[in-house]
């Protein structure tokens, strides 16, 4: 993990967010983040599927329409996810970056690997998770107010207007955290789930026939009756499990536990029934099938469930936000995200983290996004294709994880693979004919994103094997120290390193080697913890390399704010003076020399200069006085 400021952190990992206690609040906190996305698609999935089908409401195409949603449910969410997916943590962080951080180790001198394959799939997936997290919110609100139009027509001209005023408000509110969202978007998700089960399990108990799409050969009719547009059917039953990939990127946010309980507990068995009561209100009432959610609640309970629907597509946009914040800090903590300020917003679970620049970039996505489009039909759309591209990377990236970490049997592994890639590679396939009518966005959103992931990583691992390269053992420093007639004066030079085993390539600079070597010489490493906050008694850890030499370990816990005046009255307190006048601070800063000439390199080289210069500076951040600090820059080709 990179602390604020630009200083490669070591990271303590127990796995305290896997281990979170199941609670009452816990499980209600993560149906209103976790389960809103999915748990709304009964609104408009079934609709769509016949759409794209471009079939009529009989018996069977209804039962074989209904059935595939069923088994979409059962294979994607209950086998792929909570079965297998869900299994394979980072510390108990989830998403498809907890994958991949599996599969990155750097090497003993902080060089991490190349860009290879598997990093690219990564990177790709979850820049389209992030194309998907504006438009959720999107077609989320304004469908919800929309519904709020078919109320009141006099409200139908204000409903952009209302929209962005609702996804402003919503916005807002993230810098409160998901744990508090939660708690109060959680009972309102709470009486959705209740509502649309209860309607459903009416409807299905007037015409049980229904109870057959539970056979996945109905499914299977299908598909294989209705030529290309059977098999197009699948880009349209993506619909009922775009929050899928959420359920794992929330799994920081509240532990597999919560989420498994919660999912087979209350929102499985309500999408269930609902799902199989659309299909039976179509079984008695084809001329239903615009309408076939609402049609579960006739007479005066109409207006009470636009109204709840109103208040859970509002929620439903929480689930993408959520899991776009992990995403974001899980890919600083890779080197494949500038680095940004990261609010952790519980004191309780690392992983409950709030990061207000992507915050920004989601509104004025989400909001631009409205106001070009004006309606959920015309974002209808691009909905759906981006998470099928996260839903494939994240399978690649299982089961290489599976393979050559966990080390999984040979057919077990490969037959799991199968599986998922069959599923997922259908999913996508079917959905490529929404690019014309707008899965662009999500598509161009992730290329962008990907490019800035990816040039940054680049940059990053030049920089760091700059560094590497100069870097000197302990031992042989130690022995030039002794041999040197280099003039000794009082005082305390500090070096930071994100290397505490070798001495920086900054030790070996032209000025350090004209100037008089400082009496005291500490190399002060920054270390992220996983508890809230470290007891002073504990923050640093002092290791005396010899009588000139010490290395010094800074602990900060996840809600603490790094900052040189602790570590200073800490090293005090174990006999270690680095806070008078005569000490000094030396940073590194990395100069890009440039190299090769041709266009693609310049732009590289372009962005990445630029980016960095958007980084938050050491020196600020930790409150070193300008008079203590010597900034050394080195050269860097790219």
């Amino acid at each position: 993990m990179t602390l604020a400021g630009g200083v490669p952190a070591h990271i303590e990992s127990p796995s305290a967010t896997a281990q979170k206690k199941l609670s009452g609040g816990v499980a209600i906190a993560a149906l209103g983040v976790v389960f809103g996305d999915i748990g709304t698609s009964p609104l408009y999935t079934l609709q769509a599927c016949f759409s794209t089908a471009r079939a009529q409401a009989s018996p069977e195409n209804v039962t074989g329409i209904v059935s595939a949603l069923v088994w979409t449910l059962v294979l994607v969410v209950c086998v792929k996810y909570v079965s297998l997916v869900m299994r394979v943590d980072h510390n108990g962080e989830g998403g498809i970056l907890a994958l991949l951080a599996r599969l990155i180790t750097p090497s003993a001198n902080g060089v991490f690997p190349a860009l290879g394959l598997l990093t690219v799939v990564g990177v790709v997936g979850a820049a389209a998770l992030l194309g998907d997290g504006i438009i959720t919110p999107a077609i989320s609100v304004l469908s919800a107010v929309e519904g709020v139009g078919e109320i009141s027509k006099a409200a139908a001209p204000y409903e952009v207007a209302i929209t962005v005023v609702v996804l402003l408000g919503l916005f807002v509110v993230q810098a409160r955290g998901t744990q508090s969202i939660g708690i109060v978007f959680g009972p309102v998700m709470g009486v959705w789930f209740a509502a649309i089960g209860v309607a459903g399990a009416r409807a299905v108990l007037a015409k049980p026939e229904i109870l057959a799409a539970v056979d996945p050969r109905h499914a299977a009719w299908f598909i294989t009756h209705h030529g290309v547009f059977g098999f197009l059917l699948f880009g349209a039953t993506i619909l009922c499990v775009t929050g899928a990939e959420a359920l794992y990127a929330d799994m920081s946010h509240f532990g597999r536990r919560a989420i498994t309980v919660t999912w087979y507990g209350v929102v499985f068995p309500a999408l269930l029934l609902n799902y199989l009561g659309q299909g039976a209100v179509l079984l008695q009432s084809p001329g239903h099938l615009d309408s076939a959610f609402y049609a579960l609640t006739p007479g005066w309970t109409l207006m009470p469930m636009v109204v709840l629907a109103t208040a859970a597509t509002v929620i439903a946009s929480q689930a993408l936000i959520a899991g776009a914040f992990t995403i974001v800090e899980q890919a600083i903590a890779l080197e494949l995200s500038p680095r940004m300020r990261v609010v952790h917003t519980s004191n309780r679970y690392p992983g409950q983290v709030y990061v207000p620049a992507v915050n920004v970039l989601l509104g004025i996505g989400s909001i631009g996004l409205v106001l070009v489009f004006r309606s959920s039909a015309a974002l209808a759309a691009a909905y759906g294709l981006a998470v099928s591209l996260t839903m494939a990377a994240t399978s690649v990236l299982f089961y290489a994880v599976v393979r050559r970490v966990l080390h999984w049997n040979v057919v077990m592994a490969r037959g799991a693979f199968a599986f998922m890639i069959l599923l997922d590679g259908s999913f996508v396939i079917a959905g490529l004919n929404k690019i014309p009518a707008g899965g662009w966005i999500p598509l161009a959103i992730a290329i962008c994103a990907s490019a800035v992931s990816t040039i940054w990583y680049w940059g990053r691992r030049r920089v760091l094997t700059r560094l590497a390269l100069d870097a000197m053992p302990v031992k042989e420093f130690l022995a030039q120290l002794e041999r040197s007639d280099t003039p000794v004066v009082d005082g305390t030079l500090v070096f930071f390193t994100s290397n505490p085993n070798d001495i920086p390539y900054i030790l070996h600079h032209s000025w350090a080697r004209v100037q008089s070597l400082h009496e005291r010489i500490v190399l002060l490493t920054l270390e992220r913890r996983t508890e809230p906050y470290v007891d002073e008694t504990e923050r640093v850890v002092l290791t005396r390399l010899s009588s000139r030499l010490t290395r010094v370990e800074a602990r900060f816990g996840f809600m603490e704010l790094p900052s040189l005046k602790p570590i200073v009255e800490a090293c005090g307190f174990k006999g270690l003076h680095i806070g008078d006048d005569s000490t000094s601070y030396v940073i590194a800063l990395p100069r890009i020399v440039p190299g090769s000439a041709d266009w693609f390199s310049v732009a590289r080289r372009w962005m990445f200069a630029t980016m960095n210069k958007l980084v938050g500076p050491l020196p600020e951040s930790l409150d070193i006085s300008p008079d203590q600090l010597v900034e050394l820059g080195i050269g860097v080709r790219f």
